[in-house]
């Protein structure tokens, strides 16, 4: 259980490098909502199930049950508000490709449907051997749950690099047709110069694509790994995020001093 909170920290910090809306942000601190009562719960839930153990009386017994459904209720709820944030963050994204758009979405559904059926099965628990029954359901499946998750944070941060690389390169374009169209007012040596600046803009550019699509091929193998497999792969991915990002960020300072060389005719 521990494991799923952790994770969902460390998924909160990696999309929040993300553009934010006012209906995602609003999700977003109703999450922070629903983990702050998720500790409180998880707080009594252990002094619960500690003095269970020690005294094993009814009341006691009685007492760790009624923890044991608080906080599996309360585990679902915490989780399906952070779905529901990526859902709203997938509804939010106006270009993001439309295939993955309507995969990544099916994907967050799928899970909010099964968080749902899983707090169902609170209103049949009557004991405690059946409160592990209901958690071993969302444990054993964790793995599909958080697997989905990684992939739609790939994907919309992906979007948002395929965006800023589009407005990038159509700056890059007009910037060169620009320079070709006047290639003949500019002396010989300045027209060598840009002409090597511009290949190690586009070679930038080169880098960054070939870093995209190594990513786009790691995140299609985060639905069928373990789960050790998939936090690796999506560690492995983040690193690759910002490198992509950086050569997006180098390719636009060079641009920059094009730009700027261009306006001087020597």
């Amino acid at each position: 259980m521990r494991t799923i909170i952790v994770s969902l920290l460390i998924l909160c910090f990696a999309l929040f490098h993300q553009p934010v809306f006012a209906s995602s942000t609003d999700l977003y601190q109703e999450y922070l909502s629903q983990f702050d009562k998720y500790r409180v719960i998880l707080n009594d839930f252990k002094v619960a199930r500690s003095e269970y153990l020690k005294y094993k009386t009814l009341t006691s017994e009685q007492s760790a049950l009624e923890a044991s459904r608080s906080i599996l209720a309360q585990r679902a709820l915490l989780l399906r508000s952070y779905l529901q944030f990526l859902s709203e963050k997938l509804k939010e994204n106006n270009y993001m490709d439309p295939s993955n758009k309507t995969l990544f979405t099916t994907l967050i559904t799928n899970e909010i449907n099964f968080l749902e059926s899983n707090s169902g099965l609170m209103t049949s628990v009557s004991s405690i051997e059946d409160t592990e029954g209901a958690s071993q359901q969302l444990t054993s499946h964790y793995t599909i749950l958080q697997s989905s998750i990684f992939q739609t944070i790939v994907g919309l941060k992906s979007a948002d690099l395929i965006k800023l690389d589009g407005e990038y390169y159509q700056l890059f374009t007009k910037t060169y047709d620009l320079f070709q169209a006047n290639r003949g007012t500019y002396a010989p040596e300045k027209q060598s110069t840009m002409d090597r600046w511009f290949l190690q803009i586009q070679n930038k550019r080169s880098l960054y694509q070939q870093k995209m699509d190594t990513i786009k091929k790691e995140n299609d193998t985060l639905k069928s790994s373990s789960m050790d497999e998939i936090n690796t792969t999506f560690a492995t991915i983040q690193k690759e995020f910002m490198e992509a990002r950086q050569y997006l960020g180098e390719g636009s300072a060079y641009l920059q001093e094009v730009i700027t060389a261009l306006q001087y005719r020597d």
